[in-house]
C-alpha cells in the first residue's frame, strides 16, 4: 500500500516537471521570435570586413541600418566585379583601380572617400583581386590634369587610357571603380557606382557614338541623423579639371659606343620656331675614336623603364626616325609620346666590362607645351687602346634639342 502511494507521488511529480518544461520551451520560442523580429527591424548580425565592425559582431552588437545597407552594397559590388572580370583560367586575379566617389559636381566628399577606402580594404584581402595603390591613383589623376575622377564618357575614358598606358605601360588594370553620392529619399544617401572595363578598345565609332563598357550599381544608404547627412556631403577635394598642356618627348640613343659631337648648327634649334632642317645638315656627328659596345644598358623615365622602339622602315614613324638618326647620328629610339608638359627625371646606366663598373647619369628633362623635345643620349665606351693612348673614360652625354610644334619631318 505504501509502495503504491509512493508511485502516485512520483507520477504527479513527473507530470509537473513535464508541464514546467513545456512552459519553458514556449517562453524560449517566444523570446527567439521576438529577437528575430527586432533583428529584421534594426539590423542583422553578419560578418563584415572592417576590424571595428568585426569586433561589434563578436561582442553581439546589432549592426545599424546604415551598416547593413553598406555591407549589402559592398557585397553586390564585389560579386559584380567578379562576374564581369574574373576568369579562373585567363584572368585569375582582377586588378582594380578604385577612385574616390564624388558628388554630382565632381567634388570628392567625405562619404565618397570613406566608401572608396572601405571598398579598397575589402578587396585588398581577397585573393582574386589586386588593388592599385593610392600613390598610383594620385599619379594617374595628376597626369590627366584632374583632382578627382568624375563622370566618364568614351572620350574621357580614351584620354585616360592613353595617358596611363603611355606613362605606366605595365599597369595591368582591368577595371576602374568610380561613383557618385547624393541626397536620396528622406534621410538617405543615394550611391551610384560604375565598374568600367579599362581594357575596352575605343575607336572612331565608339568615340562618335559614346560607346564604352561599364556596369552601373545603385543603392540607398540610410543615415541616422541630419548632421550625419551634412557631414557625408562635406567637400574634401574640390573638383578640378585643368587644361593639360602637352608636348612631344622623343628620346634618341647612340648605342654604338662612339661619342657624339655637337656641331655649330645645334644653336639654330630653339623652342620658338619649328626645326630648321633645311639649313641644318647635321646637329650631332659621330666621333671616330675606337670603341666597344656598351653592356647592360638601362634607361628610365621617372619610374618607367624604357626599351628600344621598333617600327617598319616604310611606315611614317620609320621614315621620321631614319630622318632623325641622320641629323643626330643615333641608331635607336627609346621613347616617343605626347605627354604632359612638365619636368621629368631621366636616368641612364651601363656596365663597363673592362673595369666591371657601372656608369650612370641622371638629368632633368623639361617638356614644354606645344614643343617637341629631342633628348639625345650618347653612350661612349672607349676601347682599351683609347683608354691607354688618350686616357679616355666611359661616359654618358645628354643633349637636349627643341623645336616648336609636334611635327619632326619638314613639310
Amino acid at each position: 500500500m505504501k509502495l503504491w502511494k509512493n508511485e502516485r507521488k512520483i507520477r504527479k511529480t513527473r507530470k509537473k516537471v513535464e508541464r514546467g518544461g513545456r512552459q519553458i520551451m514556449k517562453q524560449m520560442l517566444s523570446f527567439m521570435a521576438l529577437f528575430c523580429l527586432i533583428s529584421a527591424t534594426f539590423g542583422y548580425l553578419i560578418p563584415v570586413s572592417s576590424a571595428q565592425e568585426q569586433e561589434g559582431v563578436a561582442s553581439g552588437r546589432l549592426l545599424t541600418e546604415q551598416e547593413v545597407a553598406t555591407e549589402k552594397f559592398f557585397s553586390s559590388l564585389e560579386a559584380a566585379l567578379a562576374k564581369k572580370f574574373f576568369d579562373h583560367r585567363k584572368r585569375p586575379v582582377v586588378r582594380v583601380a578604385i577612385f574616390d566617389f564624388t558628388d554630382e559636381a565632381g567634388n570628392v566628399v567625405k562619404s565618397g572617400k570613406e566608401l572608396a577606402d572601405k571598398i579598397t580594404r575589402r578587396l585588398y584581402h581577397k585573393p582574386q583581386f589586386e588593388v592599385v595603390s593610392q600613390e598610383k591613383i594620385n599619379r594617374y589623376l595628376s597626369w590627366s590634369g584632374l583632382s578627382a575622377l568624375g563622370k566618364l564618357d568614351a572620350e574621357s575614358l580614351y584620354r585616360l587610357q592613353r595617358r596611363i598606358n603611355t606613362m605606366d605601360p605595365n599597369n595591368g588594370i582591368h577595371s576602374l571603380v568610380r561613383g557618385e553620392v547624393k541626397k536620396g529619399v528622406g534621410r538617405s544617401l543615394r550611391v551610384s557606382a560604375s565598374l568600367v572595363d579599362f581594357q575596352f578598345k575605343i575607336g572612331a565609332i565608339e568615340l562618335e557614338k559614346n560607346i564604352f563598357d561599364h556596369l552601373a550599381l545603385t543603392t540607398e544608404i540610410p543615415l541616422p541623423t541630419e548632421q550625419a547627412m551634412q557631414e557625408a556631403s562635406e567637400i574634401l577635394i574640390a573638383g578640378e579639371k585643368r587644361l593639360q598642356e602637352e608636348g612631344r618627348l622623343l628620346i634618341l640613343v647612340n648605342t654604338r659606343g662612339n661619342p657624339l659631337l655637337e656641331t655649330e648648327y645645334a644653336s639654330d634649334l630653339s623652342k620658338d620656331q619649328a626645326f630648321p632642317w633645311a639649313k641644318v645638315p647635321h646637329v650631332l656627328t659621330l666621333g671616330k675614336a675606337e670603341v666597344t659596345i656598351p653592356e647592360q644598358l638601362r634607361i628610365g623615365l621617372e619610374k618607367l623603364p624604357l626599351s628600344p622602339l621598333g617600327s617598319r622602315r616604310n611606315s611614317p614613324k620609320g621614315l621620321e626616325y631614319a630622318f632623325l638618326h641622320g641629323k643626330c647620328a643615333t641608331n635607336e629610339v627609346y621613347f616617343d609620346e605626347v605627354i604632359p608638359a612638365q619636368s621629368y627625371r631621366l636616368t641612364t646606366s651601363f656596365l663597363d666590362l673592362k673595369t666591371n663598373e657601372t656608369y650612370s647619369q641622371s638629368s632633368e628633362v623639361q617638356v614644354d607645351a606645344g614643343v617637341t623635345t629631342l633628348v639625345v643620349l650618347s653612350i661612349y665606351v672607349p676601347s682599351e687602346k683609347e683608354r691607354i693612348r688618350n686616357k679616355q673614360n666611359p661616359r654618358i652625354d645628354v643633349f637636349q634639342l627643341f623645336g616648336k610644334g609636334m611635327e619632326i619631318l619638314p613639310k
